[in-house]
Parts: C-alpha cells; structure tokens; sequence
C-alpha cells in the first residue's frame, strides 16, 4: 500500500502531522519498506505513520489477527496492560475495542502497571492470552506490544507463528472494525481489573520474601521514569524496610525520560542520579528497575566506591542466596540461557539442584515453570538471564524485577549487620567455584541497511568458524540456527532446542557468543572467560569478530 494512501488517513492513526513531518527521509523510507512484524517477542517498533510503524491501524491489525485466532480455538478472554509511554494506555483501548468487536471479553488496567503484574493478571483471570503494551527499556520513540500465553508466560514459537500468519494475512489495514471503547466499558464488555487481583499479586511477594531484618542499610531508588513505584516502596515498607531514598525526578512517570540518559539498567549511565544521591547520603546500595519493571540493576558501595554489577554477577548472588537460604520439598530446578555465566552449574550442583539451559527469552523460561507445575519430584526454584532478568517464584511466568527488589534488600540488610556487602559476598562465591568473568559488547545497526549488515555478520561468522581465538583452542561449535554441535573431532550431535540465530563457541576456559537482538536493531558479542582481564580480552575478541 502506498504512502500516499497512508498519508491520507493520517488523521485517524494516533499520529499528528507534526510527528509525521518531523521525521526525516531515513524514517520515512523504513516506514513504509515493509509491514511490521510479529515476531518471537511480539511486536517492538517505532510509533509513527506507515506499516513498519506502530500507529492505530498497525495495532488494529495485530488485534483483528489475535481476534481470529481466538475465535478458531474457541478462545474468549484477554486481559491487557500497559505502561508509561506514548500512546501505551489509547494502544490498549484500540486492541480493546477490535476484540470486542469480535466476542472477546477483555479485563484491562486502568492506569499503569508492571510486565510481571500483567503475567500475573493473566493466570489469575484464567484468560486465554495477556497482553502488555511496553517497549521495556527501548528509547522513548518506541513502543511494543507482548503477548502472553494462558500460563502467564510470553507465547512460544507455534502459537507465535500461528498468530503472525493470521496478522499477515490481512492486507486492508484501514476498514477493521472495532466498537467504540466507552461504549463496551459502560456496557461490562470491558471491565477495569478488580483491585482485588493487585492485592493478590503484593501478598504473593510479601509471603516469598517475609520480614527484611533491621539495619542501618541505606538504599537509593530510581523506577527510571517507569511503573515500579509506588508499588516497589509499598512492599519494602509492608516487609519492614523504611530506609529507602527515591531519586524524585527519575520516579516520576514520563514518557519522554526527560531526566535519565538510559532507561536500561544494565547500563552505567542509568545510575548518574542514583549515585548523586548515594554519594551524599552514603548510600550502601542503588537499585534501578527498567521502564516496565521486569529488568533490574544494582550498585554497590564497595571500599568507598559504586560497583556496578552485571547480570551474571547479580544472577549468582540471586541463585546462591536463593538456593542456600530456600528448604525445597522437591529437588530445586533452575533455569538459564544459553548465554548466562556457567558459574550457575557450579552453584547448582553444590545445593542438589538440577540445571536446565533454554534458549535466550524468558518465555523459555517461563515453558519450563509451566512443565515443571504438575512435576512430582521437581519444583522451579529460580530463573534468569544475564541480560538482567531474574525470578525467584513462578506466581509470575516473566522476569520480575518487582519480586526481586525485596530479595536484594533483605539479603544486603542482613549482611550489613556482618559489616559484609554484596560485593564482599560475590567475591566469596568466586572463591569458592573460582573467577568466571563476562562481557557483553553490542553493535548497533538501524534501517534496512543495517539489518542487512547483522545478516551479513552472521553467515560470515557462521561460514568462517575459527579454530583457535588469542590462543584458545575450539574445542566445540554450537549453531543453534542448525541445531547442531559440532566437536574438534569433527563429530556432530544435535541440539535439542527450538532454531534460533546464535553461533556459540567453547572453548577449555570458557566461551563466546553471537546473537542478533530480538527486540532491538543490535548484534550482541557474548564473552565468558576465567580471566582477571575481561575488558582486554573482550576487546581482541570483539575486533576479531566485526574486522575493527
């Protein structure tokens, strides 16, 4: 469809001239290039006009493919959410409206709430599917749509790809019906969620975690201009935690992240304000949770110093905690991606747990809670990627950075009392299992060219495997694209896990990895080496992968 066609309907798509005409050439070309799609992880785009943009019609067409579906299987109840960014609440009216259209009772927040919340909604309605309308910690101009399964967990590949063929079967974006929202509100086909489920969903975290001891801990908070406040602070003080400072400008809900210069907490930069504060009041601890609330990440006050953790890091202090301070009826099972520190095997393996590797996606993580529900003999104990995703309790079937908040605090207060930090007690599991160190370096490539240019960095890589790496032998070559492993001795085995684009390679001491993002326009180096120099032998490797 052309974009003279689209430009004539513009009045209606949620997007104003005035954006419409502020975007360049560039934007405009990527607009109308291709339709959007949805993908494993739903649908991440920019809001704007055309069919590779998020606007009313892209999102009517996604709700009328989801509608379709729904009604082929019998299917009758969604639940939506939505966070604080640019037109996330008239998204989740729009979806609303078209699926009423076609039968489908819908329970919908009525202001802001968090990923794990809407997980958590989706399993307590008994709804068919969730969706939440976030972009995470994508930049402001973005927006995105996840979809979420009957079990609280993000669809997997088979429902996904049923539902995209029904999305891109439709051609007509501009005559799909809906009914006007106010009017299916008034009239009980949508309904506002019952605060009664909130309540639910704190209680559950309140009876995970139990009471935080005293201390004098110091903790500073920044929701990154997201959903996790007031609920965060709400749960610290009901858990008996009163000492935490919020960083006032970053808390507020703002679509534009005026006052932060990342709304990523795996990066530094997301700390500036967290840290101004904690310099002053001397704070033991920084807390950041992403604009949705699923991703969280720490700093810590470490020999006069903040010391920002990674995911790795953060995860085996998690898994450690939770494994030796957890009384498991069954044998604890703990769930990682391909792509997080094998330092959780070691860890594991000293607390009886088993082990299960997924793809990288927490919905993967979340298949595995759903099959481990009805298992006799093992119960899910804790799941997380590196990519600073973590859960403890599987009440919620996504990341949870909510859940995670008071586990760290109540962990950091206790060892206050010991005069010992997080750090100190990272430092002592390393001790124990020995030094494994990470490093994830990304590249960013945007448009048509560069998605072209992260195909073009796979198949070389793939075609021109090397045998040796600054003098690490391969000792293994996992293609998961192929589903194949193939050893130094040239035999081959078969990887029993779902196709996915990542070339992982071992070596005696460790590993990398390459893998195109799935909700960003990035390629992503994975680095994991027993070294004291990360940062040094990251960057040779880097240079050597993308020809620096």
């Amino acid at each position: 469809m052309s974009r003279k066609i689209w430009e004539e309907y513009t009045d209606n798509s949620l997007i104003t001239k005035e954006m419409y005409r502020a975007e360049n050439d560039a934007d405009h070309e990527d607009a109308f290039i291709s339709n959007l799609k949805f993908g494993t992880a739903g649908i991440r785009g920019k809001i704007g006009l055309g069919p590779n943009r998020l606007n009313r019609y892209t999102v009517e067409r996604f709700a009328l493919g989801l509608a379709q579906s729904m009604n082929e299987h019998g299917q009758d109840v969604v639940v939506i959410g939505y966070d604080i960014r640019h037109l996330s609440r008239e998204f989740s009216e729009t979806i609303a409206a078209v699926l009423v259209k076609n039968g489908v009772k819908v329970y919908l927040s009525e202001g802001y709430i968090t990923t794990p919340e809407l997980s958590f909604f989706t399993r307590s309605h008994e709804a068919d599917f969730g969706i939440m309308i976030t972009a995470s910690h994508n930049p402001p101009e973005y927006n995105g749509i996840k979809v979420y399964g009957s079990d609280g967990a993000q669809i997997t590949d088979v429902p996904a790809d049923e539902l995209s063929r029904k999305i891109n079967a439709i051609d007509d974006f501009f005559t799909i019906g809906s009914v006007d929202f106010d009017d299916a509100l008034a009239e009980g086909r949508v309904e506002h969620i019952d605060y009664g489920h909130y309540e639910n969903y704190q209680q559950k975290v309140k009876d995970l975690h139990g009471q935080i001891p005293e201390s004098d801990l110091k903790v500073v908070f920044s929701s990154l201009h997201g959903t996790a406040l007031p609920l965060t602070q709400y749960l610290l003080e009901a858990l008996g935690f009163n000492n935490l400072t919020l960083v006032d400008k970053e808390c507020e809900a703002d679509s534009d992240f005026t006052h932060v210069t990342s709304a990523n907490p795996e990066d530094t930069d997301a700390f500036t304000g967290a840290r101004a504060i904690g310099e002053d009041k001397n704070a033991d601890l920084l807390i950041a949770t992403d604009p949705d609330a699923d991703r969280i990440g720490i700093e810590v006050l470490h020999d006069g110093e903040y010391v920002h953790l990674n995911g790795n890091q953060l995860g085996a202090i998690l898994l450690y905690n939770r494994l030796k301070n957890t009384e498991f009826e069954k044998t604890p099972v703990v769930v990682k991606s391909v792509v997080t520190s094998d330092l959780s095997k070691k860890i594991a393996e000293k607390f009886g747990a088993e082990i299960i590797e997924v793809l990288t996606g927490f919905k993967y993580i979340g298949q595995v809670a759903l099959e481990l529900e009805e298992d006799a003999e093992r119960k899910f104990a804790f799941g997380y990627e590196e990519s600073y995703g973590y859960l403890f309790s599987d009440f919620v079937r996504d990341k949870d950075a909510i859940q995670i908040v008071p586990a760290i605090v109540k962990l950091a207060s206790s060892l206050k009392n010991d005069d010992v930090t997080l750090v100190d007690y990272l430092n002592g599991i390393y001790d124990e299992f020995g030094r494994r160190m990470e490093k994830m370096i990304s590249h960013k490539f945007e448009g048509i060219q560069g998605r072209e240019k992260i195909s073009e960095i796979m198949d070389q890589f793939r075609r021109n495997t090397p045998t040796e790496i600054e003098g690490r032998k391969v000792i293994c070559v996992e293609d998961f694209h192929y589903g194949d492993r193939r050893l130094a001795s040239g035999e081959m085995e078969a990887i029993d896990l779902p196709k996915a684009d990542v070339i992982k390679i071992h070596f005696e001491d460790g590993w990398i990895a390459l893998r195109p993002s799935g909700t960003e326009p990035k390629i992503k180096l994975y680095v994991s080496l027993d070294t004291n120099h990360i940062n040094e032998e990251a960057k040779i490797i880097n240079d050597m992968v993308f020809g620096v």
